[in-house]
């Protein structure tokens, strides 16, 4: 018994935080993307997020360390401020898996419903609605997710040896060693288009920046990206 308690255990935590109230910082690239980069007939929707990918190791039992975690990004505001964001943290070990928060298929559901409410408004993000709104509502709508993170590792790093001394320390479960592979700002984009393919190269064009009319929302210079197609999204229109 003794034994298995002290094996190791690999908790693979990632942590999607956004904030409850406008985004200035989104609303503000949605407006130069579809004002001055052309993209109203595409971009349906924009949305961001803070992004966090963590590996945890102890000989401790997975559920203390998982606690632990809650208790230690709950009461700091390095990763989010409970009466200002949202936050969902999915941790999976072996077979087992804990969610705190809404989970992810519950937050595209939501980011559907804010679709439908513009489509029921019948603008599209010009504000100018009727025709080419009109063109929108009735294309398929794909959800594409940008993983943008800097090439410097310096903040990951400083984020897995900030948890892993607040961990380890006397008050949390016990000695825990963290790593944080993933540190990134993740964009949701819906992108209307003709398949999953069309969709992610549309989210290429708006998010890399090429020159300063092409791409806003990363600078490939010192950042990197992962496009991920999540599929069609539902726009829950009542």
């Amino acid at each position: 018994m003794i034994s298995a308690q002290r094996t190791s255990a690999t908790i693979d935590a990632k942590l999607l935080v956004g904030l409850r109230g406008p985004d200035l910082t989104a609303s503000t690239a949605r407006l130069a993307l579809v004002e001055k980069m052309g993209f109203g007939a595409q971009l349906v929707g924009l949305k961001r997020w803070d992004f966090f990918h963590l590996v945890l190791k102890a000989a401790l039992p997975p559920q203390a360390v998982v606690d632990g975690l809650r208790k230690t990004l709950a009461r700091q505001s390095t990763f989010y401020n409970r009466n200002k964001h949202m936050y969902s943290l999915e941790c999976r070990w072996g077979k087992e898996e804990r969610v705190d928060g809404p989970s992810r298929p519950a937050l595209i559901e939501q980011f559907g419903q804010s679709l439908g409410k513009r489509l029921r408004a019948g603008t599209d993000f010009d504000g100018k609605g009727d025709s080419k709104a009109d063109i929108v509502n009735k294309s398929t709508v794909f959800l594409v997710e940008v993983f943008v993170q800097d090439d410097d590792s310096a903040g990951r790093d400083g984020i897995a040896a900030k948890l892993t001394r607040e961990l380890s320390a006397p008050d949390g479960p016990g000695p825990v060693r963290v790593q944080c592979p993933g540190r990134a700002t993740v964009w949701w984009l819906a992108i209307a288009a003709s398949s999953d393919q069309a969709a992610v190269d549309t989210a290429r064009q708006i998010a890399v920046t090429t020159r300063r009319d092409q791409g806003l929302l990363l600078n490939p210079n010192y950042q990197s990206a992962e496009f991920v197609s999540a599929g069609r999204i539902e726009r829950v229109r009542s």
